[in-house]
């Protein structure tokens, strides 16, 4: 009689003895991962760009961020956390479009601007650069400005 070695490696391993559902640390997994995939990492769907001005204008940065849940966006300039201060407002419309305003834009806040988006998923950053350029002539257009209501 021939035992063909096919049917004798079927056996092993193969069948599911265990139920799947029963120990309890099996369950807690399960559960875990159903959370996990609702988790969204940050995306920005609008990334900032960018930007050249000169001193005394108007420096704005856009952009929109998705996760889930909703990220919180932090701003750094230079490595340094930036907050809603008088020349640099936080904006953040209804429709999660934000907005870094800086007005009047001054040469010291030129640099390295980086957005970090964060949740439970995890973390980005976009980094974008400001160069507030210096007016030459800022003393002759001092009293011009005077006359102009």
């Amino acid at each position: 009689m021939s035992t063909s070695p096919r049917s004798l490696s079927r056996s092993p391993g193969r069948s599911p003895s265990r139920s799947p559902g029963r120990s309890p640390a099996r369950r807690l997994e399960e559960t875990d991962e159903i959370q996990l995939e609702r988790l969204y990492k940050p995306v920005f769907v609008l990334k900032p760009s960018s930007i050249k001005c000169s001193e005394g204008q108007t420096a704005r940065f856009d952009l929109k961020v998705v996760g889930r849940p909703m990220p919180d966006t932090y701003w750094f300039h230079n490595g340094q956390q930036v907050v809603n201060d008088y020349t640099h407002k936080i904006v953040i419309k209804e429709d999660g479009t934000q907005s870094l305003i800086i007005v009047p834009a001054v040469p010291q806040d030129s640099g390295e601007w980086t957005v970090v988006a964060q949740n439970r998923a995890g973390r980005t950053s976009v980094s974008v650069d400001l160069s507030v350029e210096v007016c030459g002539e800022a003393e002759e257009h001092h009293s011009e400005a005077g006359h102009s209501g």
